[in-house]
């Protein structure tokens, strides 16, 4: 067998998504005066602990949080000021269930004020695997055409699935050129199930930026190194170590490392840059990674209050990273780590660039710290192709990149990161620049994406300066899931906001500034569906195969035929009471230009269901669809002929699934059909009023009908009905004429296959 190349086979891009399918997250503030919300019994040497309140609350409030059978594992315990958030793990038979977690946000009293639930109910597979550990090994190896040089590790959890209950998955780490992959291998079949990557990215081809901000060299303390003879750059009491890259590709070679810079004057670290920029054995690299790391620990530790000192942080820092001896235009953060001899669970590689090396962009591994402050203490951040119920989900990844640039910005005092790297190329991301709303400008690339995240709590910062500002965002992150959407964070920054109200150290009118400057990036109404009633038009953005190809030179007609994509938000649309059908009108403008390829798809009374066959997760749960469309208008209506027919007290539910090359700018709208509109307003009394100008295709005066020629739907493979259209109501489905490009294709899936 081969060995792994260094960019992954078409096969292998097809499963890029995330690991846990978890719901999405469930807010529940405490109510006052409730027996569950009490604090915990006081103890003998005082005061009940914040894990004690919430772990009587949770038992407490089992039945109306829908606990019951719900195993949860207390995780850690992060402080946010006088308050405090407990969080939870949950397990199903002793095993770890992917993607699923709890926290309850505590007050200063030991009063529960507000849980937070991202967990996984009526799980029901059998915990004893089919397959062995060594087995997945070779699932992993023959699914991707490779020979592991080195033993993975894996492990036994469960990968919820609403809809099935769950499956038994092993867990297998595998190096890549990114920092790892994650793969499951279903225990009871065999199959590989979900790919995701575990690094996390900042862009790449970057340049240095300390020598724009503060061209000025200085000799400063290197703060909490470990004793040692010789004195190397170790320290954090055994939690860090700085290194540098000597070979090894990180995917099929084993990264080999040194560590071999000491004093050059005296006891000191006085070394200066090199004179090649392209010197990937500089000791000046090596020194500013320990400095500036240790400055971002010290922030954490201080401002926030973390414990770093465990086992679970320890961190091999990684300088003048090249790729199998190419240079590295990145740096990333991955919690895969490294083996021995300086084994550590958390790595971050800083590269050594084509014309620079990223060691002097203090901006860069700032941010990749934050990463990994977020992977140990909250770890809600699954990555670009998270996957839950909803399909793909990056808000986790989008919100880790904005809170990264924002708190690698608020340390180094400046709201520009990149001014002398990102910025050579046009990508700097400016903090301060507060144009993007939710959902218009959102495409789900996860640092496009982060960027109303960052530029939201900078405005933060200008509203309340830094201390607040800061208090602000951690206590926000501090409550998220890993099925966190924008409108959770934004949720959680109420929640802080009203902490802070209440200790006096914010008032009311903040607060109200808070809620202002959420609603002015559109993040008080971001969750995952977007809801269309009344007639309400929404925009968002979808990137394209284009974009994803582009990144692993492979074209977009190549990956079309191994992977689909998504809208990542779902809409909804509840009719009223009097209303005979909806119809939902969904347009895709493509700027650029290319070629379409999408199905819309709807279901009754929930949203429509995503799971994974083996790549990306597509559509497998919905009632009513319109596929194969090749330009950018469609249109879906459900009415009394639909199988199942039209019922008025259900609210419908839409998603787009695509194929698309281009980008795309996505356009939904619902109407309710059969409603009698609204009666027009009186004319001006100084106008004589003339007749009344008649609706353009109505038919009875109630609804609008299509001034494009009808097709009929074709059943397929079900028992759907075709049926020919009752006045006043549409047919259930249609495509504008001018959008007749594919077939139009009627289906419904039984529930039975959800």
């Amino acid at each position: 067998m081969r060995r792994l190349p260094l960019l992954l086979p078409l096969t292998a891009l097809a499963s890029l998504l995330g690991a846990g399918a978890a719901a999405a997250s469930d807010w529940h503030p405490a109510k006052l005066g409730s027996l569950a919300a009490r604090p915990a019994a006081r103890s003998a040497a005082g005061a009940a602990s914040a894990r004690g309140a919430a772990e009587a609350y949770l038992k407490r409030a089992a039945a109306e949080l829908r606990l019951e059978g719900v195993s949860l594992r207390y995780r850690n315990e992060l402080p946010v000021g006088e308050h405090r958030t407990v969080r939870f793990s949950q397990a199903h038979d002793g095993l770890p269930v992917l993607g699923a977690a709890a926290a309850v946000h505590v007050t200063p009293e030991n009063r529960v004020k507000v849980v937070v639930l991202d967990v996984a109910r009526d799980l029901m597979v059998p915990t004893a695997p089919k397959t062995t550990e060594e087995a997945a090994r070779r699932a992993v190896e023959a699914r991707f055409g490779m020979t592991l040089s080195e033993r993975p590790s894996a492990a036994l959890a469960v990968l919820p699935e609403e809809e099935t209950g769950g499956k038994l998955v092993w867990v297998v780490d595998v190096r890549s050129a990114r920092g790892g992959e994650r793969y499951l291998v279903n225990a009871h079949t065999g199959e590989v199930v979900h790919r995701r990557p575990l690094a996390v990215d900042v862009l790449g081809r970057v340049y240095p930026i300390s020598s724009a901000v503060t061209p000025e060299l200085q000799d400063l303390e290197l703060l909490d190194l470990d004793a040692a003879s010789p004195q190397t750059l170790s320290g954090w009491d055994g939690n860090i170590k700085v290194v540098n890259y000597v070979g090894g590709d990180f995917v099929s070679d084993p990264l080999v490392l040194e560590q071999r810079v000491v004093p050059n004057a005296g006891q000191d670290f006085l070394y200066d840059p090199p004179r090649s920029a392209s010197d990937a054995r500089d000791a000046f690299a090596q020194v500013a990674i320990y400095y500036h790391l240790t400055r971002m620990r010290d922030y954490f530790t201080s401002v926030h209050q973390l414990d770093m000192g465990t086992p679970g942080w320890k961190l091999v820092a990684v300088a003048n990273m090249l790729n199998a001896g190419q240079p590295l235009d990145n740096a990333f953060y991955s919690p895969q780590g490294v083996g021995a001899p300086f084994s550590a669970p958390n790595l971050i590689g800083i590269g050594q660039g084509t014309f620079f090396d990223f060691s002097d962009d203090s901006d860069v591994f700032l941010h990749e710290f934050t990463h990994y402050v977020s992977a140990n203490a909250i770890g809600y951040n699954e990555g670009q192709f998270a996957m839950t119920d909803y399909g793909i989900s990056p808000w986790g990844g989008s919100i880790d990149e904005g809170i990264a640039d924002y708190f690698a910005c608020t340390v180094n005092d400046d709201s520009t990161l990149g001014e002398a790297s990102l910025a050579l190329f046009g990508m700097q991301r400016e903090l301060s620049n507060d144009v993007k709303r939710c959902p218009d400008d959102l495409t789900g690339e996860v640092h496009a994406d982060g960027e109303i995240v960052g530029s939201l709590a900078w405005s933060l910062r200008d509203r309340f300066g830094k201390e607040v500002s800061d208090r602000l965002v951690w206590g926000a992150l501090t409550m998220l899931t890993p099925s966190a959407s924008f409108d959770d964070l934004a949720r959680g920054l109420r929640t802080t906001a009203d902490d802070l109200v209440g200790t006096g150290e914010l008032t009311a009118e903040d607060a109200a500034v808070v809620e202002e400057l959420l609603r002015s990036r559109g993040l008080d109404d971001c969750d995952e569906v977007l809801d269309l009633s009344g007639g309400k038009e929404r925009r968002t953005q979808m990137f394209g195969l284009d974009l994803l190809g582009a990144g692993y030179g492979v074209s977009c007609s190549a990956l079309g035929k191994e992977i689909s994509l998504q809208s990542f938000f779902h809409f909804k649309s509840t009719p009223p009471p009097d209303a005979k059908g909806i119809r939902f009108d969904v347009q895709l403008q493509a700027p650029l230009g290319g070629d379409l390829d999408w199905n819309v798809y709807v279901r009754a009374g929930r949203h429509v269901a995503f799971s994974s066959t083996g790549s990306l997760p597509e559509a497998t749960s919905y009632d009513y669809s319109v596929e194969e469309l090749a330009a950018g208008q469609g249109e879906i209506v459900i009415d009394e002929t639909s199988d199942p027919p039209f019922d008025p007290a259900q609210t419908y539910f839409l998603a787009i699934g695509h194929k698309n090359c281009p980008d795309t700018v996505v356009t939904v709208k619902s109407t309710d059909l059969g409603v009698e509109p609204p009666p027009p307003p009186p004319p001006p009394v100084d106008e004589p009023a003339g007749p009344a100008e008649p609706e353009t295709g109505a038919s009875g005066g109630a609804t609008p009908e299509p001034s494009y020629p009808r097709l009929k739907p074709r059943a397929a493979g079900c028992a759907c009905r075709a049926a020919e259209p009752s006045a006043p109501v549409a047919p259930w489905a249609a495509l504008s004429g001018l959008a007749l490009a594919g077939a139009a294709v009627l289906r419904r899936r039984g529930r039975a296959d959800s």
